[in-house]
């Protein structure tokens, strides 16, 4: 995937007959909002002796490598280059995975899933047992025995067999649950700094409006303008703090759900988490085969096992088991004896056989909760990587329709100065283009955090 600059005037802004380069910046940055006083129509001139406000904007990935002011040095830059994209959010993920009461609970599952299998093992050793029983007369008789299961029918394998199911379920529930946790954070993350953005435009539009409305007063007190329009220009300005307050509401909210999300403060720096030259995005194809390698797919099919192990455990309690018993008896008599034992029986009664009858439906369901499952993830494989190609096509659009919205806005300054444009078209134009910007920073930072999502998903690894 190409990186896209968020704005260059020499590439987009091709000279005009009669306007200089240097004139020509100083119309780009009054377009793009980033002078502090932007003037319009007769006061033009007045644009270059202004002093321009702070124009920190934070970075949303496009790499701007024209920006000297905030150029790293050539040591910084080497270092980055080494770094992997991605990995400031890889980081931030880490410590977010290690806090997660999802994780303990993943883990803590996964741990007693371990024990299952020792203690299945352990069925297959002897069992100790003491029985003391009345031998009459007051007297009592001690019993004790060890016997050790010779054949079960399959029983004791169908349910060590079981236990180490459940062990590899329980591996790929904490690689899912990982997953998921990563989908989520970096989706709430693509939401903060959409809101952390929009609130920084707004701020540059609100200073637009406040410079616009000086400068219609200033015309209405010379007679070159209505108070009409100056009432026109204060409606707007209202209007543009109303929603510049909102969007700075609705960024600490996004803010403050990042945090408790990550369990740990965020930092303004993980604006930039990935920033960089992003890799290609994996291809339909390719993702699509990956699902047979996601956890998802690893959870249904280990159902289908176990309700396997089900059947066979249900099976068994029909057939006889074979154990070696030795008892040792003490008290009222001295005895010793060593022997098999054989026992058959219904456990259950005949409700054992429609134990087995559930035994198979349950086969069933799981096998078809594995073609269910298979479904779902194929259609959110491709929900996402729609997604990213979209957004990679709405920001390369959005490059084009940000810059010719520019021309238009500085075409607009120049025929309201002529006298040429109304005041509500130049009004309209300065929104206008707020709008086509903001679509720029929306399309690419939904593109760098889809491509952050496909790659998520694309991992196969369950650490």
């Amino acid at each position: 995937m190409t990186t896209h600059r968020l704005f260059s005037p020499t590439a987009h802004c091709p000279q005009k007959s009669g306007i200089n380069p240097k004139q020509q910046w100083v119309i780009v940055l009054m377009a793009c909002g980033l002078t502090g006083t932007p003037t319009f129509g007769a006061e033009t001139t007045e644009t270059s002796a202004a002093a321009p406000v702070s124009t920190e904007v934070v970075s949303i990935g496009l790499d701007d490598g024209k920006a000297a002011a905030a150029a790293p040095t050539e040591p910084a830059v080497a270092a980055d280059a080494a770094l992997p994209w991605g990995h400031a959010m890889d980081d931030f993920i880490a410590t977010a995975l290690s806090a997660d009461p999802s994780m303990d609970r993943a883990r803590a599952n996964m741990n007693a899933a371990t024990q299952g299998v020792t203690a299945a093992k352990w069925q297959f050793g002897p069992t100790p047992s003491l029985t003391v029983e009345p031998g009459g007369a007051g007297h009592y008789v001690q019993v004790l025995r060890i016997q050790q299961p010779l054949y079960t029918g399959g029983a004791l394998t169908a349910n060590l067999r079981s236990a180490q199911i459940a062990v590899q379920s329980s591996q790929q529930e904490l690689a899912a649950a990982r997953r998921q946790l990563k989908i989520n954070l970096v989706t709430t993350w693509a939401d903060w700094v959409k809101s952390s953005q929009r609130a920084a435009a707004l701020e540059q539009l609100t200073q637009q409006h406040k410079d616009l409305l000086a400068m219609i007063q200033r015309r209405a007190a010379a007679g070159t303008a209505t108070n009409a329009d100056a009432a026109l220009a204060a409606a707007r300005l209202s209007a543009v703090q109303a929603e510049w307050n909102q969007a700075r509401l609705e960024s600490d909210m996004q803010r403050q759900q990042l945090q408790r999300l990550a369990h740990r403060p965020v930092e303004t720096s993980l604006m930039q988490a990935l920033d960089g030259d992003a890799p290609p995005a994996p291809t339909l194809a390719g993702m699509l085969d990956s699902i047979q390698l996601s956890p998802d797919m690893a959870i249904a099919r280990a159902g289908v096992d176990q309700a396997h192990q089900e059947l066979a455990k249900s099976k068994a309690s029909l057939l006889p088991t074979l154990s070696l018993r030795i008892d040792k008896q003490t008290g009222v008599a001295n005895d010793r004896r060593v022997g098999l034992v054989l026992q058959s029986g219904l456990t259950g009664g005949l409700g054992t056989f429609a134990g087995i009858n559930a035994a198979r439906s349950r086969i069933l369901a799981a096998q078809a909760a594995v073609s269910a499952t298979e479904q779902e993830l194929f259609s959110r494989y491709q929900l996402e990587f729609t997604r990213h190609a979209s957004a990679s096509a709405s920001a390369r659009s959005a490059v084009d329709t940000a810059a010719s919205s520019d021309q238009v806005l500085a075409s607009y300054q120049r025929q309201f100065a002529a006298g040429k444009r109304a005041w509500l078209d130049l009004l309209n134009m300065v929104r206008e283009n707020h709008s086509a910007r903001q679509s720029l920073l929306e399309a690419a930072i939904e593109e760098r955090a889809s491509l952050y999502r496909l790659r998520v998903l694309m991992d196969t690894r369950t650490d």
